[in-house]
């Protein structure tokens, strides 16, 4: 790809974006619609390793004497950390289909359909058909 169309590609990436339009998309807001994405995130996890030693000790009582050195096992515990990755659903908000946002709106309120019709759905909600797109 040369760098011209990397860079059209960045602009019109950047113009479709919710950040580029000013307000932030919320799920309250008109004609806002949920979306699920997948992401990799990176997480540090612990990893526990026992490690076995002998340690040099000083007993009472041992044949005779009143002190004596011995060996006793113990066994240290060391925490490392490892970078493993995993897939997240995280919830994004964009306009739904049919419907822009302009700076400074709240919501995505502008219609991009020139004609449209109701489909009424009953309970008071509807759909919003565009014509250009039936066509």
């Amino acid at each position: 790809m040369e760098f011209p169309a990397v860079a059209l590609s960045l602009i019109v990436a950047l113009r479709m974006s919710p950040l580029a339009a000013g307000s932030k998309l919320q799920p309250h807001m008109p004609n806002v619609c949920a979306e699920q994405q997948l992401g990799v995130v990176g997480l540090r996890q612990p990893c526990v390793q026992a490690l076995s030693r002998a340690a040099r000790v000083w007993q009472q009582d041992c044949g005779g004497r009143r002190w004596c050195a011995g060996y006793e096992r113990r066994v240290v515990y060391y925490t490392g950390y490892r970078q493993v990755y995993q897939l997240r659903s995280q919830t994004t908000y964009r306009c739904c289909p049919g419907w822009s946002q302009l700076a400074g709106d709240a919501g995505c309120l502008h219609s991009k359909c020139h004609s449209a019709l109701l489909n009424f759905l009953g309970s008071g909600s509807f759909q919003v058909l565009c014509l250009q797109e039936m066509l």
